[in-house]
């Protein structure tokens, strides 16, 4: 099971892992991440943020997902995916920061990289959670609305059958957590079992 929780900055996507890990303790998160080569980079990000970074960091989560199959496990949990950074993409395309060629080829390799998730959580924004600074975090409020506005549009594509950014077959289920975050493990439990895994047809779940 490769799961991803997508969402803004400063949504709360941190602490979710921490205790989606709490309550299935059989996942693991990658050892290293973009976050790492970020540092290793010194890249610009956010609002600062440019084509080649935007190339660097898709090509680093790519190849989270991809070799996530190298690790000792088969329950994975990772902080963020590539939906995440199609949003980016789009915001940097508005304000002329990143061509519209690179859009087309982000896009492609994002519809083929989603084949590899099996759920995807993506987390909105929410009043309740308080923007905190933190390195290479934007807390400036609009921009993180932004991308939110950006990141339901995608997500509102794939709930219409929308094939521009996902693949028209193996494509992941894609679930939105509403509500405030005390209520995110709860609605999880919906979709995995107590073993980690989904709920199958012949599952019993309150969804079926």
């Amino acid at each position: 099971m490769k799961i991803a929780i997508m969402g803004a900055q400063c949504t709360g996507k941190s602490t979710l892992i921490k205790e989606f890990i709490s309550t299935w303790p059989m996942y693991k998160t990658p050892e290293i991440t973009y976050r790492d080569l970020i540092k290793d980079e010194n890249l610009k990000l956010n609002k600062e943020s440019d084509e080649r970074t935007q190339k660097v960091i898709l090509n680093a989560v790519i190849d989270e997902v991809q070799q996530a199959s190298l690790m000792d496990t088969d329950f994975v949990i990772f902080d963020r995916c590539v939906l995440d950074q199609i949003a980016y993409t789009l915001w940097l395309n508005d304000n002329g920061k990143v061509s519209d060629n690179y859009v087309m080829d982000a896009k492609y390799l994002v519809s083929q990289t989603l084949k590899l998730y099996d759920l995807i959580f993506y987390v909105p924004v929410r009043p309740e959670i308080k923007m905190v600074e933190k390195e290479n975090r934007d807390t400036d409020p609009t921009f993180q609305k932004e991308i939110d506005n950006i990141m339901d549009a995608v997500v509102l594509s794939y709930e219409k059958g929308s094939t521009v950014f996902f693949p028209r077959e193996d494509c992941p289920a894609i679930i939105r957590l509403e509500g405030p975050p005390d209520l995110r493990v709860p609605q999880i439990k919906l979709y995995l079992k107590e073993n980690g895994k989904c709920y199958g047809v012949s599952d019993k779940s309150l969804i079926a």
